[in-house]
């Protein structure tokens, strides 16, 4: 029952599937009220097609495992490494992963909220050490996840060797860096992720009175491993001050998606009341390319936009090409057809720069 109630109260995994497209109203109602969309899904004979893969979440266990084993020697080496570190002082090492999760020591998410803290404070009264958190566990003062909104943040790095101290967040993700090549859709995730944290903090540390001590940091780093090894790649510096905004005013829709739905979440398995489902599913959708990659309900999404010849079918980037015209106006338009307004004129003049239409 512990577990299950540790399980229910940690909504990052709910955050996560937000960011993956925090536009869309039905993710959002989702991932507020808890509703799985792999149930939606099923209550219109939508075949899910989801999951967290039991052998994923086994390797993110163990490669997070090994990269904190011994103090945290193998990702202490690599922050130093990239410079996320500096390499003239002793690093200090704060476990506060829940010992459900392979931590040392810490019983309870409440013990977890307490401790870090705690451990915020004391990197406010500059005590001059940097220091790596594991498990950093924060709850945001406002209703946008129902019942509360905790996050668990894989990596902090706390700079108190300098003035104001500067924290760092970092993601910490399995699936390997390939110097260049990594998929396009997990870099995003991952930094929109570390962009939620980077708001959460900002939030914490006003909650605290504690931003002038302690100033969090718009540049983070992501942890991914090398490829056919468990030893970590560091992406230092990464930029996340478009994503800490995104999710500023995203925090706002999921506020407004708490307010206007009653918290109907029954006891046992995420079983959630019928109402909810019919909110989710009666919502307005923004399907999107990474939508194909988590969401139960793409196939539905997928299927209207076919009906509405959206050239989201052909990916974002075409939909961005042809600003919002649809595919049978594009194929009229290739075919010489004469463009209606500026935004046809526009799409006309680009398709011609491509070599792409008839002409007339």
């Amino acid at each position: 029952m512990e577990l299950r109630e540790a399980a229910r109260r940690n909504t990052r995994m709910r955050f996560e599937q937000w960011a993956r497209n925090p536009t869309c109203e039905a993710n959002t109602i989702s991932a507020v009220h808890n509703v799985r969309m792999s149930k939606a899904a099923e209550s219109i004979d939508v075949p899910p097609t989801f999951g967290q893969s039991p052998f994923a979440i086994a390797r993110g266990r163990e490669f997070e495992s090994r990269l904190l084993a011994r103090g945290a020697e193998r990702l202490t080496e690599a922050l130093v490494e990239n410079q996320v570190l500096p390499t003239e002082s002793e690093t200090s090492f704060i476990d506060l992963r829940l010992r459900m999760n392979g931590g040392p020591r810490v019983r309870s998410l409440d013990q977890a909220l307490q401790e870090t803290a705690e451990v915020l404070r004391r990197a406010a009264t500059g005590a001059g050490e940097p220091s790596l958190v594991a498990g950093a566990t924060v709850r945001i003062p406002r209703g946008i996840m129902l019942p509360e909104a905790i996050l668990i943040i894989d990596a902090l790095v706390l700079r108190g060797d300098l003035t104001p101290c500067s924290a760092v967040v970092g993601e910490i993700k399995a699936y390997p860096d390939l110097a260049g090549y990594t998929e396009p859709g997990e870099l995003a995730s991952a930094r929109a992720q570390a962009g939620l944290y980077v708001h959460a903090l900002q939030i914490i540390l006003e909650e605290l009175e504690i931003t002038e001590a302690v100033a969090v940091s718009t540049q983070g780093f992501l942890v991914l491993t090398r490829p056919g090894s468990d030893f970590p790649s560091v992406r230092a510096h990464e930029d996340l001050r478009y994503q800490a905004l995104r999710a500023e005013r995203g925090f706002e829709r999921l506020e407004s998606a708490a307010q206007i739905l009653p918290d109907v979440v029954a006891e046992g398995d995420d079983v959630v009341d019928g109402d909810l489902i019919k909110a989710v599913l009666a919502a307005g959708h923004a399907y999107s390319e990474a939508c194909l990659s988590f969401c139960d309900l793409a196939p539905r999404c997928h299927e209207r936009a076919i009906a509405e010849s959206d050239a989201i079918i052909l990916g974002d980037d075409m939909r961005r090409f042809v600003a919002g015209v649809t595919l049978d106006r594009v194929a009229e338009l290739l075919g010489g057809a004469a463009p209606t307004d500026d935004t046809e004129r526009d799409l006309v003049r680009r398709l011609h720069e491509l070599d792409a239409v008839e002409a007339p």
